[in-house]
């Protein structure tokens, strides 16, 4: 699968320089909060039914992209990112509640294209952006933390091995700084079982830019 998104990485980047006047570096870092389409539910544990709901917990992103063109951009990149949620079970039996955290590192190869509402030809120190694109992730790793009960074990083999979420939003650029909020709306079901929950998010950026 690596292999494969480093060959899809690698013609857009060729795509990308065969039409590009110019082009900028990006690095960027910022917050997520996770939200699964479907957060409540039951599941069985020890041998009992729990009622169960998700929360979305404050995550992180840091990553790289390229950016090809003038007013219209294609912006191919490079991103590591944490996701976590916290989910409450409770005893249909006794009424007790417990529960636990589940934080998953992802790396992922986000591809956007956008526009730029201020001709940069004109204005080349502040401009607005509005973008959309997909972003494929690969979950690297899972750390469940068990705070109270008893719980089976959670691994990568629990989750879909390519999610996919749209991505759109707006961006400010102030000289060599900028700034990215947007939304990610899951097209794909996060877990490899019969559970169908998908992943939305909201995120912000805030980076660096070198132009060309």
């Amino acid at each position: 699968m690596k292999r494969i998104n480093l060959l899809v990485l690698s013609l857009l980047l060729g795509l990308g320089t065969s039409f590009a006047q110019s082009f900028d570096i990006r690095a960027y870092a910022g917050m997520n909060i996770l939200q699964l389409s479907s957060d409540n539910g039951t599941t069985l544990l020890d041998g009992v039914l729990h009622h169960k709901t998700v929360e979305g917990r404050p995550g992180y992103q840091f990553g790289a992209a390229l950016t090809f063109g003038e007013r219209f951009y294609v912006q191919p990149g490079l991103q590591f990112t944490t996701l976590s949620t916290k989910v409450t079970n409770q005893n249909t039996v006794t009424g007790t509640e417990f529960t636990d955290e589940t934080s998953l590192k992802i790396f992922s190869i986000p591809l956007k294209a956008g526009f730029r509402l201020i001709n940069p030809e004109a204005e080349n120190i502040f401009n607005i952006r509005i973008f959309g694109g997909f972003d494929g992730y690969h979950i690297l790793s899972v750390n469940h933390t068990e705070n109270s009960g008893s719980l089976d074990d959670i691994t990568t083999d629990d989750y879909s091995n390519l999610i996919v979420n749209a991505d759109f939003g707006i961006g400010v650029d102030i000289l060599f700084f900028y700034i990215d909020m947007g939304y990610q709306l899951g097209l794909t079901p996060v877990h490899s079982g019969s559970d169908k929950a998908k992943a939305n998010s909201f995120y912000s950026n805030i980076g660096l830019r070198l132009s060309f």
